[in-house]
């Protein structure tokens, strides 16, 4: 597999970042987003609301987060004796969802730094290592060094998938940065007084670099040298090193990135062989549609739908990654009557979520065929960040038949002002052809009124009346 990082330096200072698996768009990102996950703030307990198990608590922010009880391990009790349901408690907490037009942040008190080969939890005692590293020998030595760490240290050790054939040094030379670094927070954690930021990530280079370089990447594009001291850092333990392109142009118009961007706004996506996926986004979760459509080149109809399906599992998960959906997924492929072409796209569909580095969880094909699953989402996915609701719709995607809008507009007409000599009624073009009908021509004339239409994008239509 061919992956390609796309680094793109503005003259703003802000980067942009796309990453191409077989010249295909996968992961996009830009630093522009507002981002609060990962962030540590020392946080002044504003609510306790009992009813929800749970607090809202002020980090400076301009919406208060909301913590749950659950999310405070026991151990943060020990190390901080702090009574947090007095009013105006002083509390540690870390983001761990972004805030949506309507919510604020969601917290935590599990806090966690992660590094290039670990994560360190201060507030546990857990020990682990990335279920994607499939080599059992390689899995029980880094387990075995994990544990080593938790003792050492007193803290909770995961390690991540890149630390995989990499020397216990280097594994405990980051350890001993994190360390340090989580140290600091504490420190200022206990000086400080006032709700605040008190960490957060670093760099957006050292970001990108950090979460998605990984071995298997084959060629980085840049159009900042500088890009090239961060990069030599963090490839210095791969055994093949990825090649490096530096440019004078735009990276992105230089791998066609801005065309295969516009099939985020896309609802059908067509497979390669004549079917296609409809993705829906709701409030409460996305729903997909997989349909055959104009594929017909098997030899019978169960034939075509596993060939449909195992495609539209691969462009599925993509495009969960590209667009950054979370939460409840439910996909509703083709029918299957046959087990094993059920078994077979699940097995397609652990292949895909090993590319991703969210976590998601599949719960199975309900009693109506359908597949359930959901994607841990930590920032606003695409659609929030790039679009917004429609001015004439309000986001249902409906507006009103004209038959309904011509009767509001009789009513409203009929309704005029004393002593009004005139109306302007403003409507949408595609009322046009219905304006002329006999009974609201006869009702202007019965009303002894002249009638002006002039032809806009309002929301339905407006009326306005001259005396």
């Amino acid at each position: 597999m061919e992956k390609v990082i796309i680094l793109k330096s503005q003259p703003n200072g802000s980067l942009h970042c796309a990453i191409i698996e077989n010249n295909k768009l996968v992961e996009i990102f830009s630093d522009e987003d507002e981002k609060l996950t990962g962030n540590i703030y020392l946080g002044r307990i504003d609510r306790v609301v009992n009813a929800l198990d749970a607090f809202f608590v002020n980090i400076g922010e301009n919406k208060n987060g909301f913590l749950r009880k659950k999310d405070i391990p026991e151990k943060y009790f020990d190390l901080i004796k702090n009574d947090i349901t007095r009013p105006k408690a002083k509390i540690l907490v870390q983001v761990k969802k972004d805030p949506t037009s309507n919510k604020g942040p969601q917290l935590t008190a599990n806090i966690s730094l992660a590094g290039r080969y670990i994560v360190i939890f201060p507030f546990t005692n857990i020990s682990g290592v990335s279920k994607k590293i499939e080599k059992q020998a390689e899995k029980q030595r880094l387990y075995d060094i994990a544990k080593q760490m938790v003792t050492t240290y007193n803290v909770g050790v995961v390690l991540r998938t890149i630390s995989e054939g990499v020397d216990e040094k280097y594994l405990y030379d980051e350890m001993n940065i994190l360390i340090e670094k989580w140290e600091s927070i504490f420190n200022k954690f206990k000086r400080g007084k006032k709700a605040k930021l008190i960490y957060s990530e670093e760099s957006s280079i050292d970001y990108i670099l950090r979460e998605k370089l990984t071995k298997d990447v084959t060629l980085i594009i840049t159009n900042n040298t500088e890009h090239v001291k961060y990069i030599s850092k963090y490839i210095k333990n791969f055994t093949k090193k990825p090649k490096i392109e530096i440019i004078d142009l735009d990276p992105f118009e230089y791998k066609g990135i801005y065309n295969l961007y516009k099939e985020l706004f896309k609802r059908k996506i067509n497979l390669p062989s004549g079917g296609e996926i409809i993705i829906d986004k709701t409030e409460a979760l996305t729903v997909i549609d997989v349909n055959s459509k104009h594929f017909t080149s098997t030899s019978n109809q169960q034939e075509t739908a596993l060939k449909t399906n195992l495609e539209a599992t691969e462009e599925i998960f993509r495009q969960l990654r590209l667009r950054n959906i979370g939460g409840i997924i439910i996909i509703d492929f083709i029918d299957m009557e046959d087990e094993n072409d059920k078994k077979q796209v699940l097995e397609k569909i652990k292949e895909e979520i090993k590319k991703d580095k969210s976590k998601i969880e599949i719960f199975g094909f309900t009693k109506l065929g359908l597949l359930e699953l959901s994607r841990k989402r930590t920032v606003k996915s695409f659609f929030e960040l790039s679009t917004i609701h429609c001015p004439i719709c309000n986001g249902i995607g409906l507006i009103l038949a004209p038959n309904i809008l011509i009767e509001e507009i009789k009513k409203e007409i009929l309704n005029k002002p004393n002593g009004a000599k005139e109306v302007i009624i403003k409507v949408h073009p595609y009322l046009k052809n219905y304006l002329n009908k006999n009974d609201l021509r006869k009702l202007v004339e019965d009303l002894n009124v002249h009638v002006h239409y002039t032809y806009h994008n309002p929301k339905s239509y407006e009326i306005s009346w001259k005396i």
